[in-house]
């Protein structure tokens, strides 16, 4: 431990030694209007997004005139490298100046941006701007440490929309959070302000809307360009026409690009070639500075550039060096180097990591096959020049051990973690099978196995499209050449589950377990499974399994929460609810929730007080309009809960309860028509919610239509034979049943009743 503290404090100070140590300062840029101080700032970050699929960078084959134009405006970088082809590492480099080695994010998921490193919105927030931050993907969410120093973090997803859980597949649409984006800066448009928006759009699955996708036919990624190139000219307008255009700092770069089958590899995250690492990086300054430059950058430049040009100190100690220099004047030379790097197939599939360093002309990539390119020359780096040009190699490989330290340093090795943690990371399912690996073995170089690696492609391409079948069998094709990849058995579990193959789908989350103890996506998606199957007390296991080795995770504690008051644990529940809210303070659902359990406890007063505060937080929260109509119900206004009955019938049309809510209050203001109207509507729009289909019976049976009052109580038992209201459906049938002559068959019905009532008497069900 002694020898790994004195690498790493040797590390540092070569880090630092790196440093020019230029910073303008308040004091060089002053003379300029508006003075650096009194800058706004925005980042916008596009994700997946390669450089040269840009018409600023050279490309004609897509329409991007917002962004050529922001770049007509601004400075333009055309050797910036992405210090990671993962969206999640990436970005903590870009908002904390350090390369991944030392900040420690190394994968999406599982990993953790730790408080000790300072974030660019931080300083921000420490200088008095206001601070706000627009998420389009989970693996950006808050709860893995990127969100420090936003005041204003909009990463709210609903994972309970998703039945299967898939790091990438859990996003928003550009225009939804570029729409909460600008909501944001009109209400801080009078003050100082920092503002970071993120579009995932070029992600996978490429689905660009219309007109985009028309445009681009069978070109689908370049759709997603165009259509978030449009997402950006609502940003890029607003800024305009809200007057403080001639006063904010642009900068725009995307965390990684797109492989697009070059090298073998469809999508990211294995290599690091140009086509996977090599971004846009646009800096606009209301200065009117304008030029192109072929310095070579990294994302760990702009927190320093951001910060020297917004005329704040720089941060001391991290990787990044300012571009400043070259923003006042694109013309200037100097050597620079950029490291990237890949623990992607590592993680995920026991093949070795890869690392690399570019200087702006020649690129080095530590493999087991090492590679070295003249990139100036061969763009597209196919002529492998490391046998041939070995000075170049050995001073490039000193410049990566001076970056990031030697490959043994930097690898995830067992003697430098503590047991406590190292079993946390394996039980993550983020860190593969490679946690139980020797040091010193040797793995696949990732070259020899991308072969492997597009048949998972395929599959997954397959999959996207709907093709679930023809993904099953390329899927077990990969299984059976290499049973030990932990992503490959993943997808497979949820392809079966969502083919109806239950057994199947258990049976691979189970193979997922077997090589990663505490998969978190595994152990949460087959919670979620058993949930659906009714196998309850397996999937309380499940979900505080999960929490076993995420214990920060805030929805994992809102569905163990709900399940909870499900099985009317309501105690249990509650407290559950709370913890959620200990990780995410702005979850409305877990208000929403916990007011609910306040209302069966007869406290109307903390009820709406909880119910209203999660609608303040989440005002589309499912039952939270509900939730409220029925407080106000109770206390006499009608008009009002009426309202808002229809707001949440308006929002979410299959919801059961306030259908049947509704439907007796119109009864009970004597519109008897629209009464029957609105559980007419209940029993099409709410099909597995009982009441509604045994109030209608009653109404039928009254009306003598003997035949349409069995049918409705009939299918009303057969998705309701638990509830308080279920006996009616019994009571009605008995009635028919005595009227028809069918005197068991009635006196059954009537015992079925019965029963069920002495049995909600002796356990009954919280009024939630």
């Amino acid at each position: 431990m002694l020898a790994a503290a004195v690498v790493l404090a040797t590390l540092g100070a070569l880090v630092l030694w790196l440093r020019p140590g230029i910073w303008l300062g308040p004091s060089d840029l002053g003379s300029r209007s508006p003075a650096p101080t009194e800058l706004n700032v925005v980042v916008v970050t596009l994700d997946t997004l390669r450089a040269d699929r840009l018409g600023c960078y050279g490309f004609d084959g897509v329409d991007t005139p917002h962004i050529d134009a922001l770049a007509a405006e601004a400075v333009v970088f055309e050797q910036s490298t992405a210090t990671v082809p993962l969206t999640f590492p990436s970005h903590s480099s870009i908002f904390t100046g350090l390369v991944p080695p030392r900040h420690g994010v190394r994968d999406n998921g599982g990993f953790f941006l730790e408080d000790e490193h300072t974030t660019l919105a931080e300083r921000f927030e420490e200088a008095g701007y206001a601070t706000g931050a627009f998420i389009g993907a989970w693996v950006l969410d808050s709860r893995w440490g990127l969100n420090q120093g936003f005041g204003h973090y909009a990463d709210q997803f609903d994972l309970s929309e998703y039945k299967v859980l898939s790091l990438g597949t859990v996003q928003k649409p550009g225009d939804e959070v570029m729409d909460g984006a600008l909501e944001w800066l009109d209400s801080v448009k009078d003050e100082r302000f920092f503002a970071w928006v993120h579009l995932y759009d070029p992600h996978t699955p490429y689905e660009p809307p219309e007109p985009f996708a028309s445009r681009y036919p069978g070109q689908a990624y370049l759709g997603e360009i165009a259509y978030t190139d449009q997402v950006v000219g609502r940003l890029l307008g607003w800024l305009r026409t809200a007057g403080v255009w001639e006063r904010t700092l642009v900068v725009l770069t995307a965390d990684h690009g797109e492989s697009l089958g070059e090298h073998g590899e469809s999508t990211h995250a294995v290599f690091i070639y140009d086509s996977a690492v090599a971004v846009p990086l646009i800096v606009r300054t209301p200065w009117g500075d304008t030029g192109r430059s072929r310095v070579q950058t990294s994302g760990v430049d702009i927190m320093p550039t951001v910060l020297e040009l917004a005329g704040l100190a720089p941060e001391p100690a991290i990787d990044g060096r300012s571009l400043a220099p070259f923003v006042l004047d694109p013309s200037l030379r100097r050597e620079r180097v950029a490291y990237a790097e890949s623990y992607f197939p590592r993680y995920h599939y026991g093949w070795q990591h890869l690392r690399a360093v570019r200087d702006g002309r020649h690129k080095l990539i530590d493999a087991p096959e090492p590679e070295l390119y003249d990139v100036e020359n061969d763009p597209g780096e196919s002529r492998n020049l490391y046998e041939t040009l070995g000075p170049t190699a050995e001073r490039l490989h000193r410049r990566l051990e001076e970056l990031a330290g030697s490959e043994a340093d930097a690898a995830p090795e067992q003697e430098l973690m503590d047991p406590e943690t190292l079993q946390r990371l394996a039980a993550l399912g983020y860190v593969g099978n490679t946690v139980d690996v020797d040091p010193d073995a040797v793995l696949p170089d990732p070259k020899s196995k991308i072969g492997l690696f597009g048949l998972m492609s395929e599959a997954k391409a397959a999959g996207q499209d709907g093709r679930t079948g023809e993904a099953i069998v390329k899927m077990q094709r990969v299984i059976e050449e290499d049973p030990g990849i932990v992503d490959a058995h993943l997808t497979l579990a949820n392809w079966l589950r969502r083919e109806g193959d239950v057994d199947g789908a258990i049976a691979s989350y189970q193979q997922v377990l077997n090589l990663q103890t505490g998969n978190v996506l595994a152990l949460t998606n087959l919670a979620n499974l058993y949930r659906e199957l009714g196998r309850h007390e397996a999937a309380l296991e499940g979900y505080r399994g999960v929490l076993e080795v995420d214990p920060r995770n805030p929805q994992t504690w809102f569905h163990l929460a709900t399940l909870q008051l499900d099985l009317a644990r309501v105690d249990a529940a509650e407290q559950t609810f709370r913890q959620a809210l200990e990780h995410n303070p702005d979850m409305g659902a877990s208000y929403n929730s916990l007011g609910a359990i306040a209302w069966s406890r007869g406290d109307l007063d903390e009820a709406e007080r909880l119910v209203r505060r999660g609608l303040e937080l989440e005002p589309e929260v499912r039952k939270g309009r509900f939730n409220l109509a029925r407080l106000l119900e109770a206390r006499g206004d009608l008009g009002e809960a009426e309202r808002l009955y229809r707001e949440e019938l308006a929002a979410y049309a299959d919801a059961g309860k306030a259908h049947f809510n509704l439907a007796q209050l119109l009864r009970e203001r004597g519109d008897r028509d629209a009464y029957l109207a609105q559980l007419r509507l209940g029993v099409e729009q709410a099909p597995d919610f009982g009441a509604c289909y045994f109030f209608l019976a009653r109404e039928e049976l009254g009306a003598g239509r003997l035949e349409e009052a069995a049918d409705l109580a009939t299918r009303g038992l057969k998705v309701d034979n638990v509830s308080d209201v279920a006996p009616l459906g019994y009571y009605v049938l008995a009635d028919i049943y005595n009227r028809q002559g069918r005197s068991a068959e009635s006196a059954e019905a009537v015992e079925k009743a019965r029963r069920l009532e002495e049995t909600i008497r002796a356990h009954p069900l919280p009024r939630l």
